[in-house]
């Protein structure tokens, strides 16, 4: 998100928390609806952007507009099973 937006971002947070609502927001990626690339390159852009974060909200698509996330899934959960990550039902996440 540009930066000019941050207080914009700010105020709308305070809002949806005054309202009792949750934000959830993805902070990791694989690229997959940019362009065009290879499945273990999804799998690189995905080790990339997970590295030296704790929780992942991972952003990827359902769809083959693209690329075939799909195709690359078992190989993405088996890397972040192996780096330790846990998978969680998502409304566990939301109700800590």
């Amino acid at each position: 998100m540009s930066h000019i937006y941050t207080s914009q971002k700010k105020d709308a947070l305070n809002v949806l928390s005054n309202l009792d609502y949750v934000y959830v927001d993805w902070n990791c990626l694989n690229r997959d609806s940019e362009q065009k690339v290879s499945n273990s390159q999804l799998l690189n852009n995905l080790k990339k952007s997970a590295s030296g974060k704790g929780t992942l909200i991972i952003l990827m698509h359902d769809t083959a507009d693209v690329n075939n996330t799909y195709d690359v899934l078992k190989d993405s959960i088996s890397y972040l099973k192996s780096e330790g990550y846990e998978f969680r039902n998502f409304y566990d996440f939301i109700n800590k």
